[in-house]
């Protein structure tokens, strides 16, 4: 094995232990000692699953990239170095958050939870609108980082409480 090699395994594997420890803790993410972050929940068969949580963490993302949107438009008001200083880290908000939602769609929802179905099999429609719910979330995400519309932000909420229904809270 390669000196590479090795410090990559090395780093994988600090980072996985750190990502354990971390979500011990209850955090949602992890950074290993080399300052990688690693996002949780990962590709690991833990069986730990809470898919009302997730949805629930995407809303309050969605409600942040509207409060961004709304935060640029009343800046931009009364422009100034320190009000376009201030716009840009908004602009910089909504992109992580439209980027969270995405990234939960993709490796949370569509990797682990919604599982294929052939088109012979019974339930094979409710997994083709699940399809199309879920990338319509995605969609969504995008356009509302791009867009200071109201109704951009108001799509977005209303695509992630079109699959609330599919992801009840337990208990």
């Amino acid at each position: 094995m390669s000196r590479t090699s090795i410090t990559m395994t090395t780093m994988t594997c600090t980072l996985a232990i750190a990502s354990i420890l971390t979500m011990a803790a209850g955090s949602r993410h992890a950074t290993s000692p080399s300052g990688a972050v690693a996002s949780l929940h990962c590709e690991i068969p833990c069986g730990i699953f809470d898919d009302h949580a997730e949805v629930q963490q995407m809303l309050l993302d969605a409600k942040t990239i509207a409060k961004a949107s709304a935060q640029i438009k009343l800046l931009n008001e009364e422009p100034s170095a320190e009000h376009f200083n201030t716009m840009t880290r908004w602009v910089m908000v909504k992109e992580e958050h439209s980027r969270k939602i995405q990234h939960t769609i993709a490796w949370y929802f569509m990797a682990q939870r919604v599982k294929p179905v052939a088109s012979s099999e019974p339930g094979y429609r409710l997994y083709l609108e699940k399809l199309v719910k879920h990338q319509a979330i995605m969609i969504n995400a995008m356009k509302a980082a791009q867009s200071l519309d109201e109704s951009a932000q108001q799509r977005l909420t209303s695509s992630i409480e079109a699959i609330a229904p599919w992801y009840p809270a337990e208990g």
